[in-house]
């Protein structure tokens, strides 16, 4: 008896442990697509193709996990090739079909590839509509800092859809969750998105992040000195600098970057690079034709990740020791020549932490550009070269004495 006691005992436990591990809700993590996001399990996943409200098939994946009758799904749609079809697409078209060729505006795109990508999350949600009818709620959202629209639907067999869409990185997040009825609704799952980098780290440190920022690229900057304080991005904070007077910087969050400055439609400086293939993919995606790396260092892997993205790359160290600031001055002579080369413009400029690169910028403007060693140097201070580390006063005279140096006097009339 007391072996069968301890029998029936041990089958009771097993069943509810299984039970529980069943029960179970886990993190489920993708770098792969960008997010994560809290399962009861393990996902299934299927290779899709999005149909675009365009037209256009792209790559998808649909992450999936059935529990009885509940049914829980993330829909990866990328939308990150979609310019070269669309370019494509305008390029075989007959001569004078706009509704074909698309508007060349910075909003449209050829072949309406930047219209689809505005309205992707329209799109999405009309799919939902057409599929469930009329929401029982329907709200903007973010996740993450990461814009969206939240919709709920209570369906003819009165079970429940919870869903969430989500524009990213040019990726469409569509999640959806369906329970029967009298179950709780599953607001925990469609809320638990998260997004990702392709390391695996988190990707959002934004104060509020739209596709046409992250994605297209075209949304205005934030005022990060306004949003976070100047002495927070190393400005300096002497009680004899008056806040008005302090210039603001124009460092940007970049896919793969640790630090970004635009500067113009020439160039933009930074460094360093956190993610190759990130970083180069998207310098492509914003119209850059190299990269020209003066920080020094093993270079194969970077140089590899540019070149399939479609960027010449150049490693052109310019330190003359292991000294952060001694440099020598026939390697920024061929810097100097390279970024001034229309043929490599627009160019990225990467170096350790975007300082040294800042100032050979400052010497371009003044010996190529012909500006005031004063708005030059003002320029450099919004890009980078701000009085944070012990070695930026050397990168400042060595800017000083090489423009001196190479200064051409103005000839006699």
């Amino acid at each position: 008896m007391r072996v069968t006691a301890v029998v029936a005992v041990t089958f009771v436990l097993a069943f509810v442990g299984s039970v529980l591990a069943q029960e179970q809700w886990v993190e489920f993590s993708s770098p792969r697509d960008g997010f994560r996001i809290t399962f009861p399990g393990t996902p299934g996943i299927e290779d899709v193709t999005w149909t675009s409200q365009m037209g256009y098939a792209l790559p998808a994946r649909v992450f999936t996990v059935d529990r009885g009758r509940e049914h829980y799904s993330v829909t990866v749609a990328d939308y990150r090739g979609i310019e070269k079809l669309g370019i494509a697409k305008s390029q075989s078209c007959a001569p004078g079909a706009e509704t074909c060729i698309g508007g060349q505006t910075r909003i449209v795109g050829p072949g309406y590839w930047k219209s689809d990508v505005h309205g992707a999350i329209t799109y999405a949600v009309f799919m939902l509509l057409r599929r469930h009818g009329t929401p029982t709620g329907m709200t903007w959202n973010w996740a993450e800092q990461v814009e969206g629209t939240l919709l709920q639907f209570t369906n003819a067999d009165q079970s429940r859809t919870s869903a969430s869409i989500y524009m990213h990185d040019n990726r469409l997040y569509v999640i959806e969750g369906d329970v029967p009825k009298g179950t709780p609704e599953p607001e925990l799952f469609k809320m638990s998105i998260g997004f990702i980098r392709p390391d695996g780290s988190g990707s959002n440190i934004y104060s509020q992040v739209y596709n046409n920022y992250m994605g297209l690229g075209e949304s205005p900057l934030p005022d990060l000195c306004g949003l976070r304080g100047c002495n927070a991005v190393g400005l300096g904070s002497g009680a004899g600098v008056a806040a008005a007077a302090r210039p603001r910087i124009r460092r940007e969050d970049f896919p793969g970057l640790a630090n970004y400055f635009p500067i113009d439609g020439t160039a933009s400086n930074g460094g360093p690079i956190q993610s190759n293939d990130w970083a180069m993919s998207e310098l492509w995606r914003r119209g850059f034709k190299s990269v020209i790396d003066i920080a020094g260092g093993p270079a194969d892997a970077a140089a590899a990740a540019a070149r399939a993205a479609g960027l010449k790359y150049f490693a052109m160290p310019i330190a003359a020791t292991r000294s952060p600031a001694t440099f020598d001055i026939a390697k920024v002579d061929a810097v100097i020549k390279a970024i001034s080369d229309p043929a490599n413009q627009p160019v990225y400029l990467n170096s350790g932490n975007g300082r040294p690169t800042a100032m050979v910028w400052m010497i371009k403007r003044v010996l190529v550009d012909g500006w005031s060693v004063e708005q030059a140097g003002a320029e450099a201070a919004t890009i980078g070269l701000v009085n944070d580390d012990p070695a930026v006063p050397a990168f400042w005279k060595f800017a000083q004495d090489y423009i001196v140096a190479h200064d051409e006097p103005p000839a006699p009339p």
